[in-house]
């Protein structure tokens, strides 16, 4: 069953709670699937007021990014607006003959989509500084797990992001788009491959947090298959600039916050 979690606090009161609330509407759902006496007006009712509040909720969220100038707003945007139209899509009238299949189909979308929302997005809202300072890019005790495996992965993650960051501030480099292209390649296809090597160590010793972890990795991998090569050819530093941040805020946020209670074998 779908849980609110620890790891899905951002520590803002309102967000917190609105998230929770949609959690509780989708168990909701959950449950009436489990139901003999489901029906069609149920689905239906349900999924208009789940409508109504993901509105509310995405209302208010944007509302406080832009109150603190918050740079990711406009990524948020673009999410929230996806999965409104995603919800849409799902037409439903008295005479579908297939309810169930259309019920499991959208809880299935609700729980990871919301789940990954939150440990990919939500989870940085007000934590982006305008420019990471250097010394940010620097692997150090702080972030050590204490499973040797994963703590070797995560230095060589911030020195990818490290070489990012080198050559955004190379100013002898006119046109950084060929460069920054093969560091991003690098970078994509050593995340996914530390991903697999951390969930294959988890699934390994049993650990309950594995499903929340998945999620979280699916998010930050979605997010960089969602970069925008033109913005970046066209806009490099302010592009890169941006996405610089948010690599390193998640990579640390996620350490911090969700690596580090991973037990040692």
């Amino acid at each position: 069953m779908l849980t609110f979690t620890s790891d899905c606090l951002t520590g803002i009161s309102q967000i917190d709670e609105e998230h929770e609330t949609l959690f509780s509407m989708i168990q909701a759902l959950g449950t009436a699937l489990n139901d003999q006496t489901f029906s069609t007006e149920q689905l239906m009712t349900l999924l208009e007021q789940l409508k109504a509040y993901a509105a509310l909720h995405f209302s208010h969220e944007e509302a406080y990014m832009e109150s603190i100038h918050d740079p990711e707003l406009p990524r948020q945007k673009k999410e929230h607006a996806a999965f409104t139209q995603k919800l849409s899509s799902y037409s439903l009238s008295t005479t579908d003959a297939n309810l169930f299949a259309i019920g499991k189909e959208l809880f299935a979308f609700l729980s990871h989509w919301l789940f990954a929302h939150i440990l990919g997005s939500d989870i940085l809202i007000g934590k982006l500084s305008k420019k990471p300072e250097t010394s940010a890019f620097t692997f150090d005790d702080k972030y050590l797990t204490g499973i040797e495996v994963i703590d070797n992965e995560h230095r060589q993650l911030f020195a990818i992001i490290s070489e990012i960051n080198d050559v955004l501030h190379a100013e002898h480099l006119h046109d950084k788009y060929d460069p920054i292209m093969v560091i991003i390649r690098k970078l994509r296809d050593y995340t996914i491959f530390h991903f697999q090597d951390e969930e294959a160590y988890m699934e390994r010793i049993g650990y309950a947090g594995l499903p929340a972890q998945k999620l979280a990795h699916t998010g930050f991998i979605d997010k960089l298959n969602e970069l925008n090569y033109e913005d970046i050819d066209d806009h490099q530093d302010a592009y890169l600039e941006e996405f610089l941040n948010y690599l390193l805020s998640w990579l640390i946020n996620h350490i911090l916050k969700m690596d580090k209670q991973i037990p040692s074998a």
